[in-house]
């Protein structure tokens, strides 16, 4: 079972380490501003910032008050972040991959440049998906993170919890909304083990 069918939370709230995001930022270039409207408390925007670029964050609901936070927003809404981005990175809701795909979509109606979504492996393989979304928009690249991340919801995280080892595997799908389509790449991001990690009981990790 998946930690995020196994432990219910209002908004589907999880937390990525951050090691994820910086493994990406080493496969992708990512030009102008950079959104993540669904940012929790703020791992995959504090990693952008940490980089040198320009990010901010959105959120159904406040986790944090960083300086980059510009407000509430149900992302999956009309409404539209009052901020200019070129980009989308996100760690989306997952609701039964109901909500990822909603995100996925939602993201690529907005974004001028790239989106990319963190989302569990199992979320490539539907017949659904495979005939749908991804039929209508393939994504330009897939990157397999290993070794596996932890993911924990956050309110564990804020009560307490620790980091364990990662049990699901998870990717980034990544869209070049600016590029024509070629074809879809396929590569593994080799991260750190568990032991080189830096272990925490908060929620920004």
């Amino acid at each position: 079972m998946s930690n995020r069918d196994k432990y219910g939370n209002p908004y589907d709230w999880f937390v990525e380490e951050c090691f994820c995001t910086s493994l990406l930022l080493g496969a992708e270039t990512f030009e102008g501003v950079t959104l993540d409207p669904a940012c929790g408390q703020g791992n995959i925007v504090n990693t952008l910032i940490g980089a040198g670029l320009v990010a901010y964050g959105t959120d159904i609901v406040q986790r944090t008050n960083q300086d980059w936070f510009v407000g509430t927003l149900d992302f999956l809404s009309d409404d539209e972040p009052e901020v200019d981005f070129r980009n989308i990175i996100c760690n989306p809701p997952f609701y039964g991959s109901v909500g990822a795909e909603a995100f996925i979509r939602r993201a690529l109606s907005l974004a001028s440049g790239k989106v990319a979504m963190f989302v569990e492996q199992r979320f490539l393989t539907s017949s659904g998906r495979s005939n749908g979304i991804y039929a209508e928009f393939p994504p330009d690249a897939i990157y397999a993170i290993s070794p596996r991340p932890s993911c924990p919801p956050g309110q564990h995280l804020l009560d307490g919890g620790k980091l364990g080892g990662g049990k699901q595997d998870f990717v980034w799908l990544v869209w070049d909304m600016a590029s024509e389509f070629g074809e879809t790449r396929f590569q593994w991001l080799r991260g750190p083990s568990r032991k080189h990690r830096k272990k925490t009981n908060t929620a920004s990790i």
